[in-house]
């Protein structure tokens, strides 16, 4: 009877520490590892929401990226086309007005790519090049954000800046993307005494 008892209360005892350890996860020796519930739920809650930033991505930012460049094409088709019928009937003295070069107020024009800058949240370093008419661009951000930079000072009328040589690194939405480029054509004064020369 003793030994029924006792081998009840060591069956119990097992029993209550299996139970536990698969609670609260076990390491027996080097072979079996089990995890916990609470961990396998947090694991299951993590792989839903990786998910569920997938279907979003997939859903919602690729088409809208797609919709976005979409119309740039279509824009610069229209601008394109734009350009070559004007460059048609151009006369020379409108050629040599349209290949001077621009020359623009250093402080003019940070404030103005700063300002892009701002509204893309992106980070950029500009840098005239000494003794030619170049500047050169870095920029870091997002990738959305990088091209909708790059789309904004090609298009503003005001610095007609013409891009050239991108390159581009990166590309998913969430990380970080990196490009450079060069504005051609362009001298930075950093007085309004050199602006009116």
């Amino acid at each position: 009877m003793i030994k029924k008892v006792l081998l009840t209360i060591l069956v119990i005892v097992l029993a209550y520490g299996l139970i536990s350890s698969f609670a609260h996860g076990v390491i027996i020796g080097d072979l079996v590892n089990t995890q916990s519930y609470t961990d396998i739920a947090k694991l299951a809650k993590k792989l839903n929401d990786d998910k569920t930033t997938l279907e979003n991505k997939n859903d919602k930012e690729y088409p809208s990226a797609i919709n976005r460049q979409q119309a740039a094409i279509s824009s610069f088709k229209l601008n394109k086309a734009a350009y070559e019928e004007l460059a048609m009937q151009a006369s020379p003295a409108d050629i040599r007005k349209a290949n001077q070069k621009e020359v623009y107020l250093l402080d003019y024009l940070w404030m103005k790519i700063g300002t892009y800058a701002n509204d893309s949240d992106i980070k950029v370093l500009i840098e005239p090049i000494e003794g030619t008419s170049r500047i050169d661009f870095n920029v870091s951000g997002q990738y959305i954000a990088v091209i909708n930079f790059i789309y904004d000072l090609e298009n503003d009328a005001e610095l007609a800046f013409n891009i050239n040589n991108l390159v581009m690194q990166g590309g998913s939405s969430d990380a970080v993307t990196n490009a450079k480029f060069s504005v051609d054509g362009i001298t930075v004064v950093t007085s309004i005494n050199e602006l009116e020369n």
